[in-house]
């Protein structure tokens, strides 16, 4: 029983492994075929963009209610006779 779970943890462990290997690789590919300052750049408006959102300050339920009835109010205007 013992060496199945060291030969799962094994496995698991590699896979971990590959997964980050291949994130690495991606950035590594990517900042090739680019070039480092395309990459700093985009960097740079990617933060940029984060930093101007502005933060939320309605609720889920706000919205669903909303919908429903702009929903509720479309679909007795189609069906008045």
């Amino acid at each position: 029983m013992e060496a199945v779970l060291n030969k799962r943890k094994i496995r698991t462990q590699r896979i971990i492994d590959d997964i980050s290997l291949s994130k690495r690789s991606r950035f590594e590919t990517t900042k090739n075929i680019l070039g480092l300052e395309d990459i700093e750049y985009w960097q740079a408006m990617a933060e940029r963009l984060d930093n101007s959102v502005l933060p939320n300050d309605i609720t889920m339920q706000e919205i669903v209610d909303e919908v429903n009835a702009v929903r509720k109010e479309r679909y007795e205007k189609q069906n008045r006779i």
